[in-house]
């Protein structure tokens, strides 16, 4: 970790993690925090709609509810891992 930033004559405070824009930021880079997180918001997310999946329902409707509300959550700020 890199020691004394200072802006303006300001030191700025060093933190092992922050939330950006909905996610997790650790300082050493490494997201295994953030994935396990998403996967987590993924499932509560599917528990929301679970209803709607034991319903009558075609399975291609069903799918695409998985990929549009699911994915989008799970996947989402995934291009910022490592």
């Amino acid at each position: 970790m890199i020691d004394n930033i200072n802006i303006d004559g300001q030191q700025v405070e060093q933190v092992d993690q922050f939330k950006y824009l909905g996610s997790v930021i650790l300082a050493d880079g490494y997201c295994g925090t953030e994935i396990h997180r998403r996967i987590a918001l993924g499932k509560q997310a599917f528990m929301n709609k679970k209803k709607l999946f034991t319903g009558s329902l075609s399975i291609e409707l069903k799918n695409r509810i998985v990929k549009s509300v699911l994915w989008s959550v799970v996947l989402y700020a995934s291009k910022t891992w490592k």
